[in-house]
């Protein structure tokens, strides 16, 4: 009975030392734009492991780069994930910004579909609805399941800007408008379906959903580096103030040789 007393008593003994020791542990708390979720989520996950004394804690709900940006100002959270830049009112609160990756902005289909290029024209007509059904490609037939993001987001706005048939294109009713990244990749996997996402989100669907060239072009890593494929949005961090602590460390990190690696192992190119 004495020696089941004692190990119990030095079982508790441990279980608190590791709860004491867990408590130790700097909480960085880190959310904003949904496409830079997976990239970040790495990141993290293969800092954890060489750094036992910090959480960081990936919000798994995209908020938009707005809402990552407006958490790190009231100090919800310790760093905010951006694809667009600090605006003045923005930089006015002390808000600070630190480009991480450049990334490929692509029309993508689910890999059971046979289709892996679309030139700029019918890739609007689709969203225009003038082609409804993937025969009209030539592809075996089946409804063109269009979907798309919201004209508040981003991607869609780059979109907008960089291929020039979209401009002022006026999408058909039955586009479906998506309002995330991970809603955006579960609609794709409908094997029927056609939309917005990156480089990033599609190195996360591990190989589930693909990339079409557009206009003979293919979003690689060597096509973003040299700038021959343009539709590109810059991922960011945001901090308030210059990072400092446990947050700089993890900066730090990800631009040194391993974190840039982990970026171009996910179809992105790590900047400074």
């Amino acid at each position: 009975m004495k020696m089941r007393l004692y190990l119990v008593t030095v079982l508790i003994f441990f279980l608190a030392l590791g709860s004491s020791h867990a408590a130790e542990k700097e909480k960085i708390t880190i959310a904003g734009a949904g496409g830079m979720i997976p990239l970040l989520t790495e990141l993290a996950r293969v800092y954890m492991i060489e750094n036992k004394d910090v959480m960081l804690v990936v919000k798994q709900t995209a908020i938009h780069s707005s809402g990552g940006i407006s958490g790190v100002a009231d100090g919800t959270y310790q760093i905010g994930l951006s694809n667009r830049p600090l605006r003045e009112d923005e930089k006015s609160k002390g808000l600070e910004a630190s480009s991480i990756a450049l990334v490929g902005v692509v029309a993508a289909v689910n890999k059971a579909l046979p289709v892996r290029e679309l030139s700029s024209e019918n890739l609007c007509r689709i969203y225009e609805g003038k082609l409804t059904d993937w025969s009209e490609l030539g592809l075996p037939a089946g409804k063109i399941n269009a979907v798309t993001k919201s004209e508040t987001d981003l991607t869609k706005e780059i979109i907008r800007r960089s291929i020039p048939c979209f401009k002022n294109l006026k999408e058909a009713a039955s586009v479906v408008v998506i309002q995330s990244s991970p809603e955006m990749q579960t609609a794709l996997l409908n094997s029927k379906s056609i939309g917005f996402t990156d480089t990033v989100d599609i190195a996360a669907s591990n190989g589930r959903i693909v990339p079409l060239k557009l206009d003979g072009i293919e979003p690689s890593n060597d096509n973003l580096k040299s700038g021959k494929y343009k539709i590109t949005q810059t991922g960011r961090l945001i901090t308030k103030g210059k990072p400092s602590g446990a947050v700089k460390n993890f900066i730090d990190f990800i631009h040194g040789p391993k974190g840039r690696q982990i970026i171009e192992n996910s179809h992105a190119i790590a900047v400074k």
